[in-house]
């Protein structure tokens, strides 16, 4: 038995139909279909001409659109009627806008549903099959279809256009009516990338070993939900168990009280009064808008596929998004295989700006430094010590650099062999963390910003 192709070719004509009598519907579908995702290729055809007419500045009407095709592809035969007898005909019948993006979106799905049963044909027609290289062939097909639409939203605006969204933004800022940006947590870094982690920006922040990365991650999204904005938390490395102790513990310092989340990890680690505290804090913390999405081996089209899809649960209840966190960079799982790592890496840093762009909401992204910062007296680190420095540092609107002395404070030899020395030094600068602000879109680079921390509460606050 044959299988049946997945299409609908009405909503296909519909969707022509909602933009040639009313070319305003357009720009809000553009982004979600392009011509391939058409499975007639008479519709296919006509998208094409469509855009065409808006890209040369015109309003892809009806007649615009006819006039567009010409007198010769007008006058094709389609077994009983002429084209533009077709383009009559979907133009006039039931074509309703208001469900322009609801017709997109279905002929979306349905391209999307042909890419997965073609790249599973092999396997249902019974032929030979070598089962690894074809499941991780058909997963990184459906890993390229679930991300495929992530960076399709539209970012085109007239200087025009661009300018008024910037006076009206001004103009509400000035009235008091602006939407607040949500706030890092840490108002002293709040207040050199313009107010606030930017919408749609994507911050890289990177750091060594043990300089505090994950704590920067889960302070930030702890605070940001805390605010009443859901924040997505994807870690690849830590499970959801020990992010929960590192907030739990985070909140316990803010109340006076010290619990490691080492401690809390720990088995027998806590008494029973600590328990409760544990416990309490941890229930009230059950409100807060913060989805932890835990796992390794996940590819930046996994993470975006459902960073989408848990946005959409949230906006569904009113909750605005105020943050993605991928921790980290570089143990995102490539879609393919690359000869070089960097190639890998550019993906990922590729996937995580159409992240923010399309979400409209600022991601962290966490990365790795290389060991440069190691051999030098001088151990903060810069651009080239990322892995894979290029791709960073093209695609972020802002890269941090995180530095903690105390760290290389308490490996001295002279720490080790009990110095008092070697122990001053470090108790100055055992609760020093800098983050050193290297290419900033939204405020001045260069700067380093100084904040308290202490890593084994996981806790970062303003001095």
């Amino acid at each position: 038995m044959a299988d049946v192709i997945p299409a609908d070719l009405d909503t296909e004509a519909g969707l022509i139909g909602c933009v040639l009598t009313s070319p305003g519907v357009f720009p809000l579908v553009q982004h979600l279909v392009a011509p391939e995702h058409f499975h007639e290729p008479l519709h296919a055809y006509l998208w094409d001409t469509i855009a065409a007419v808006s890209t040369a500045g015109d309003t892809p009407n009806y007649m615009k659109v006819r006039a567009a095709i010409g007198p010769a592809a007008a006058g094709r035969d389609l077994g009983g009627r002429t084209l533009v007898q077709y383009l009559t005909h979907i133009t006039a019948h039931g074509a309703v806008p208001a469900n322009a993006e609801e017709y997109a979106r279905t002929v979306q799905q349905y391209w999307q549903l042909r890419q997965l049963a073609a790249a599973t044909s092999d396997v249902r027609e019974g032929g030979p099959v070598i089962p690894g290289p074809t499941l991780e062939r058909i997963y990184a097909e459906v890993d390229k279809v679930r991300a495929s639409f992530v960076s399709r939203k539209s970012m085109s605006a007239t200087l025009a256009e661009a300018g008024e969204v910037l006076v009206a933004g001004i103009t509400a800022d000035l009235q008091g009516s602006s939407v607040k940006l949500a706030s890092s947590g840490i108002l002293s870094l709040d207040r050199e990338i313009g107010g606030g982690p930017q919408p749609a920006n994507l911050i890289t922040a990177a750091g060594r070993t043990s300089m505090g990365k994950s704590i920067l991650g889960t302070e930030i999204a702890l605070a940001m939900s805390d605010q009443g904005c859901a924040t997505l938390y994807h870690s690849l490395e830590m499970s959801r168990r020990q992010i929960a102790a590192r907030t739990a513990s985070s909140e316990l310092q803010r109340r006076g009280i010290r619990i490691s989340y080492e401690q809390i990890m720990r088995r027998g680690g806590l008494d029973y009064r600590q328990a409760e505290l544990v416990a309490g804090v941890v229930y009230e913390q059950r409100q807060q808008p913060m989805t932890i999405e835990d796992g390794g081996g996940r590819t930046i089209g996994d993470i975006a596929a459902s960073s989408d899809r848990l946005a959409n649960a949230y906006g569904r209840k009113g909750t605005p998004l105020g943050c993605v966190v991928i921790d980290h960079a570089h143990i995102v799982r490539p879609a393919r295989a690359y000869r070089r790592e960097d190639e890998g890496l550019k993906e990922v840093a590729d996937g995580a700006l159409a992240l923010a762009k399309h979400l409209d909401c600022p991601v962290f992204l966490l990365a790795q430094c290389n060991r440069g910062p190691e051999g030098r007296e001088d151990k903060r680190p810069g651009l080239a010590d990322i892995r894979g420095a290029g791709a960073f540092e093209e695609n972020s609107d802002t890269v941090i650099f995180l530095y903690r002395p105390g760290y290389y404070a308490e490996r001295t030899q002279a720490f080790r062999d009990g110095c008092p020395n070697a122990r001053d030094d470090f108790d100055r600068v055992r609760h020093d963390l800098e983050l050193i602000i290297d290419k900033n879109r939204a405020g001045r680079p260069n700067q380093t910003v100084r904040v308290w921390v202490d890593p084994a509460l996981n806790a970062i606050r303003d001095r």
